[in-house]
């Protein structure tokens, strides 16, 4: 299903950060940048004409009722790129665009489905605008996340090992955003020693693989999960 584009809006393309859904609810998040706060109402549409439960985080007030901005502290915000669905948890990542209220609301919400889990912002300001940026899944027990020191700060941060997650470790952050769909992986086609890393990975476990070039999105900062929603309806 693709949704129209907003002329106003040129960061609509990247619907992930609209809205956050597992199973029949959905959360419309309030987008962390205000400038972008106009993009949710066409998902919010759709996912209602599905049938889904909808909860929008936008009704969420702060202490003076103001809910048009984000400069209060109490106001709850977050972009779908910084949450990390797995199947088993829902890793959610603070930063410049999701917050500990954010955070709140999304544990309310989905706490009777997975566990929830809080990121701290280890990775803010090392060129990685979301969570999603550096760390993404191709099954329920494995994630791709940078080498270095970063990653390792990264997967410290969210008790990966002691979660029973296995690390596919890859060189370069633009590899680490990959696309899972009914067994089949949707990669970056991106450093060569990435892509082995991740090929091994795929056939060890039984699941398909397609490299996608994106070098139009990465332009952007963006990558293969910034431009789709997944839903299990």
């Amino acid at each position: 299903m693709c949704l129209p584009s907003i002329e106003h809006h040129p960061d609509c393309v990247f619907v992930e950060d609209t809205v956050v859904a597992i199973d029949n609810t959905a959360v419309i998040c309030r987008l962390g940048h205000t400038t972008r706060m106009g993009e949710v109402d066409s998902m919010k549409g759709v996912l209602e004409q599905l049938g889904m439960e909808v909860i929008d985080m936008r009704d969420e007030t702060s202490n003076n009722g103001d809910s048009s901005t984000n400069n209060n502290e109490e106001v709850a915000f977050c972009d779908g790129g910084d949450v990390l669905y797995t199947g088993s948890h829902l890793f959610v990542g603070l930063s410049n665009r999701t917050n500990k209220h954010g955070f709140e609301l999304l544990r309310r919400v989905f706490e009777n489905k997975v566990e929830v889990v809080a990121v701290p912002p280890v990775i803010q300001g090392k060129d990685v605008l979301h969570l999603k940026s550096a760390v993404t899944h191709i099954d329920e027990n494995t994630i791709i996340a940078p080498a270095g020191s970063l990653g390792d700060s990264l997967l410290d941060s969210m008790s990966t090992k002691d979660r029973g997650y296995t690390a596919i470790r890859v060189p370069d952050l633009l590899s680490c955003n990959a696309v899972t769909i009914n067994g089949h992986v949707l990669a970056q086609d991106s450093c060569n020693v990435s892509k082995e890393a991740i090929e091994n990975a795929c056939v060890e476990r039984g699941l398909g693989l397609t490299f996608v070039d994106t070098t139009e999105l990465a332009k952007k900062d963006a990558a293969l999960t910034c431009c789709s929603v997944l839903l299990s309806l």
